[in-house]
Parts: C-alpha cells; structure tokens; sequence
C-alpha cells in the first residue's frame, strides 16, 4: 500500500489536473490511496477535492493551521500506507509513477527515503535568457536531466516527488512546522530541512529516474518579479541550513551582525547594478543580480532572526 499525501491551499487552478493524473495511474484497486488535505483554501478547492471522492481512493482532511508542514503533520497518522509520497497540487503524475517508485523500495530495502524525477509543465514557457539567468532547479523544484538512479544528497529530494518509509515516522519524525510553504516570504525547503535532518539520524536517500511527475509552473511563475521573491526564500533556508551545521554560538561574530560582512556588500553592489542593467534593458543580467541581491536579504534577515532567537 502507499499513500500518496498532497497538501492544498487555493489550489483550484491545478489540483483538478493532479487528481485527473492520479485516476490515470497503472495500479489496481486497493494499492493505494490518496489523502489531500486542505489547508484554510478560500476558493473552490475543497468543492473540487468532493468531486473526486467516487472515482478515487480518496479522504479529505481539513489543517486551518496555516502552513504546508501544519497539513503534511496532520495527514501523516491518518495514512495506512507502509509508503508514505508526498506530492503537491500542482504535478501531473507519469502513469507509472507508483509503480516505479514502488520497486526502487523493493529493490532497495537498505533506503527510507527516495525522491524521483520532477520535470516542467509550463503554462507558458518563459524566454531562454530567463531561464539561463536562474538556478532553475531551485526556483521551479525541477531535478536535473543528468541525475541517475542511485544514492542521492538528500537536499536534493525535493517536495513535488518525495516518499519515506512509514517507520521513519513511527519513529517519532515530523516535519518542521516553523519551515515551508506558508504566508508571507517564507522559509522555503521544508522537505530538504527533513531529508537532511534524517539523513543526520542515518536514514539513507535513493533518487529513482523511472519514478516521474512533472510540476505544473504557471504563467506568474515566470515573471521577474516572482522569480525574485523566490530567490529571497532561498537566501533564509540557506541560512537556515547553515546554522543548522555550524550553530551561532559556535560561529565568528562580526561586531553586532551574525553573518559576513561582505554579504551587505555584495547585497548592495548586487541591487544597485541590477537596477542599472534593468533601465539599459539589460534583462538577463538585471535578473542574474536581483536575484544574488534577493538572496542576500533573505540570508542576512534570516541570519538576525537566528541571532536574537526568533
């Protein structure tokens, strides 16, 4: 059995897609099943989850916690899978997804926690400098073309195509609550603050390439300005991280801030030139620069709110 675990909020837009391509899935009855939980949405996705509910195998939760990591919580022990995958409501999932990533368990009992391929479903696919402008794995969660089946960092299993063993929660593990998809500029990586966090306690990763979704990215996805506030979440969960492996008190202070002084620097040089190649209508490098910029206010803002504990 595997049950598969989506988190909602507003997601009206896709999760009808998503839940189409899980009815298309190549498995018998009773494999598998889907639990969704809807997480405060304020349009019509909860309306859309019923509709689903006779031709799929699936229950519906309600988490009016805001906060991806709040609903994934909550659906955990309501799961009866001995595989747990994790997905959001915005893939298309490959026919023979759980089949895949189903095998890579068998063949693999040493593992507990894989991750599978994540490629694009553009809306509207952007201009070529956009994206040669970007990291773009990390700005649309897409796993590079040149991954192999085989042992995988676990920061590079990512939210959209995640399973972990359901003993690694019988042990106990949760996702952090205070990480992850929520209001506001949030920290984003709130399944690779978990995958590395496990990988710590000596839970193994596996990256299996038959076992396939793709991530619908939407037309706003793709402007500037979007792709720029991404780029801010980044900074803060690299912070994060950092901290995570080398923590404050551990660390050298300069004077009364808590990350490197050329941070500010570089922020600064990085925002200024990024406004003059934007009014020459220089593009690609005013995004390369507002994006370094972008990240080193989330990483300095972040590395504050570390400092004074919040």
């Amino acid at each position: 059995m595997i049950s598969i675990v989506i988190a909602t909020y507003n997601g009206e837009r896709t999760i009808g897609r998503t839940l189409k391509s899980l009815c298309e899935i190549d498995r018998t009855p009773g494999s598998f099943e889907v639990i969704a939980v809807d997480n405060g949405s304020s349009d019509r996705t909860l309306e859309i989850l019923n509709t689903f509910t006779t031709i799929l195998p699936l229950r519906i939760f309600k988490q009016p916690k805001r906060g991806k990591n709040c609903a994934l919580n909550l659906a955990i022990p309501e799961a009866t899978g001995d595989l747990l995958l994790f997905t959001d409501d915005d893939i298309i999932a490959d026919p023979q997804w759980l089949n895949a990533i189903e095998k890579c368990a068998k063949d693999h009992p040493d593992a507990s926690i894989f991750g599978g391929e994540i490629a694009p479903h553009w809306e509207k696919k952007p201009e070529s400098w956009l994206l040669e402008s970007i990291p773009i794995g990390v700005t649309y969660a897409i796993t590079s073309t040149e991954l192999e089946t085989g042992p995988i960092h676990p920061g590079l299993i990512w939210g959209p195509n995640m399973m972990v063993r359901r003993e690694v929660f019988d042990q106990g593990h949760r996702f952090n609550e205070d990480i992850g998809p929520n209001a506001g500029q949030y920290i984003m990586g709130s399944e690779t603050e978990f995958n590395t966090r496990m990988s710590k306690l000596g839970y193994t990763t596996w990256f299996c390439k038959d076992a396939k979704v793709e991530h619908i990215i939407r037309d706003f996805q793709t402007s500037p300005q979007w792709i720029i506030k991404r780029a801010y979440r980044f900074g803060r969960n690299k912070c994060v991280h950092d901290y995570s492996e080398n923590p404050p008190q551990k660390r050298q202070l300069f004077g009364t801030i808590n990350f490197p002084k050329w941070m500010l620097r570089r922020l600064a040089t990085c925002y200024i030139l990024g406004k003059i190649n934007m009014i020459f209508g220089k593009n690609r490098k005013a995004t390369q620069l507002l994006w370094d910029a972008s990240f080193y206010h989330g990483y300095i803002n972040q590395a504050q709110q570390e400092k004074s504990g919040i």
